[in-house]
């Protein structure tokens, strides 16, 4: 048999291929300590979890991914901190309407929803203050620098963290 590759399987691939900041001089530095008590729930990201997701709470929110393998602990990939001060269902299907082509156009979310349907979480947290929710997110955001965020707090300042991803 003659050697061959599949470009188009290669290309397929490369598309799965994702780069993470695991820092953990962010992790550890005291300005991006929450200083509030999150109570994280989780749920699967389907339309079948809609009503699931609170209609009366807001606050911040994060998406993971989580495989599935039986012969291994369970892992967990950081894609993205948001923050709501409506509610959640409302952002939930948002995110359901961009799954399915609707809304605003946004290439890394809607890559991120599009690769991995099926095992991505949508974990949130109740915040009844909307600066409590701001501070929070913000906080998130500096210490895991989520590669689908556009728009992270601290790299406005430190141009060591502009573009990492690119």
């Amino acid at each position: 048999m003659a050697f061959d590759i599949d470009f188009a399987h290669r290309g397929l691939i490369k598309e799965h291929i994702w780069k993470f900041l695991l820092y953990p001089e962010h992790w550890n530095d005291v300005a991006n300590q929450i200083p509030h008590n999150l109570n994280w729930n989780e749920v699967p990201f389907n339309s079948g979890q809609l009503n699931v997701v609170p209609n009366n709470q807001k606050g911040i929110y994060c998406f993971v991914l989580k495989p599935e393998f039986n012969q291994l602990f369970e892992t967990r990939y950081l894609f993205y901190v948001g923050l709501t001060t409506r509610n959640f269902r409302t952002r939930f299907k948002e995110y359901l309407d961009d799954l399915s082509g609707k809304g605003k156009p946004r290439p890394k979310v809607y890559s991120m929803l599009k690769l991995w349907d099926n095992y991505l979480h949508f974990y949130y947290a109740d915040l009844i203050d909307d600066l409590d929710i701001e501070e929070c997110e913000t906080k998130l955001l500096n210490t895991f620098v989520p590669k689908v965020n556009t728009s992270i707090p601290l790299a406005k300042i430190k141009p060591e963290l502009k573009n990492i991803y690119e």
